[in-house]
């Protein structure tokens, strides 16, 4: 853990300016209280174990590629032209789709099927009980840039519904899995401007939504009933569900630029957008109004850019991960906005340098680290940080966060 830039700052909309669905692109600061963050906090444990399971992103913006899909101990992550299932307790990787005539960009795994996404809209389908068996198809008209299948199924309602998914120039950028009592389903954003509903295993199309842009990532909501949409513009879309019917309920602006991640809380009442210019902006979907909109420690649109977001989807850990283009992962304590802990991440590479090239040295201040993905676990034990030559796993600090000071007020 490092100490942020004194800047490093939160910004909270005044309860006097509410935001509408025609806010500025600029963020107007005489509109915002300032706040600092206090950074002298640990919400996980900052010596990761390290799991020797190589990873790879295979489009420079889309960094999703570690799934940890089921209570099981096992991750799922693309490496080149392969996925392989990662058991953590054995330390044990096993390939399950490889040679994939495409080198994937997105991947989802869910029930009993794994699918991925490819740069010229290629999607594999296989079952996990029969991965030898496996249907390549192309859907859309470009990139793939991501798969995902629903990160908590048991707490979305038995009801036909759409899931999260992610876009890019004319591909399919995401691809979600959600099942209803009777069959599963493949909710797959391709960069034509669309998100498609289809059915597994045969990928027929139940329905097909249409956008003004590219469409680079989506969240439905876990109780099922709102989808978040996010793509080249800095607009986020917002959707009421039901059944296999949206109903775009509001137009919001995030920051000045295209995002490529949104997630929701547990309670699915706050949803996050992280954004390429540094910026992660935080909404009530209540109200609709935003409560805060964070910097990434290397705040910017190159090394700084936010490429993933993550709440933590169970428990009393109320925490919010993101991971900027290479080197750091933010985490901030959501029951405030105002606490929060940064982690220097690196590969194995520097593991046997002397303590001059220590991670939070000056001499490392210029050495990037990938980061290809990040994950909490399904409990929110845990948080997986995917680099190109393994996995970080860092332990949530479970006990601090169900303790309270007597202060405060749950």
């Amino acid at each position: 853990m490092v100490a942020p830039p004194a800047n490093w700052n939160r910004y909270v909309l005044s309860s006097h300016s509410p935001q509408t669905n025609n806010a500025p692109l600029a963020v107007n600061e005489s509109k915002l209280y300032r706040y600092s963050i206090v950074d002298s906090y640990e919400f996980v444990k900052p010596a990761p174990k390290r799991h020797q399971q190589r990873t790879s992103w295979n489009h420079w913006q889309l960094r999703d590629v570690v799934v940890c899909p089921s209570t099981k101990p096992e991750l799922y992550s693309i490496y080149r032209c392969n996925i392989d299932r990662y058991d953590i307790n054995k330390n044990q990787s096993t390939r399950i789709l490889g040679d994939l005539e495409f080198d994937p960009v997105s991947m989802a795994v869910g029930g009993d099927y794994i699918v991925a996404g490819g740069q010229r809209a290629e999607l594999a389908v296989a079952r996990l009980s029969d991965p030898q068996a496996t249907t390549v198809v192309r859907s859309g008209g470009s990139i793939n840039n991501f798969v995902t299948m629903d990160r908590a199924p048991s707490a979305i309602p038995r009801r036909r519904f759409r899931d999260s998914a992610a876009f890019a120039d004319d591909g399919v950028t995401s691809l979600n899995i959600t099942r209803d009592s009777s069959m599963p389903r493949l909710l797959v954003c391709n960069n034509d401007h669309t998100v498609r509903l289809m059915s597994l295993p045969d990928l027929e199309l139940i329905t097909e939504l249409k956008f003004p842009t590219a469409v680079n990532y989506a969240a439905v909501s876990p109780d099922g009933t709102k989808m978040c949409v996010v793509g080249d513009t800095n607009q986020v879309f917002l959707f009421n569900k039901r059944g296999d019917e949206f109903e775009n309920i509001a137009i919001l602006t995030a920051s000045n630029d295209a995002s490529f991640s949104c997630d929701w809380s547990q309670c699915s009442e706050l949803f996050a957008v992280g954004s390429q210019d540094g910026f992660v902006t935080v909404w009530d979907v209540r109200t609709r109004h935003k409560l805060a909109q964070l910097e990434t420690y290397q705040y910017g649109r190159s090394r700084g850019a936010c490429r993933n977001v993550k709440f933590s989807p169970s428990g009393s850990i109320d925490l919010l991960a993101f991971s900027e283009h290479t080197s750091y992962v933010n985490i901030v304590d959501t029951r405030s906005f105002e606490k929060r802990q940064v982690l220097r991440v690196n590969s194995d590479s520097f593991n046997d340098l002397p303590d001059f090239f220590a991670p939070d040295s000056p001499a490392m201040a210029s050495q990037d680290t990938q980061i290809t993905g990040l994950r909490f676990a399904p409990d929110s034990s845990s948080l997986f940080v995917g680099l190109e030559e393994s996995i970080l796993e860092y332990a949530v600090d479970r006990i601090g966060r169900y303790s309270f000071a007597s202060s405060e007020i749950i």
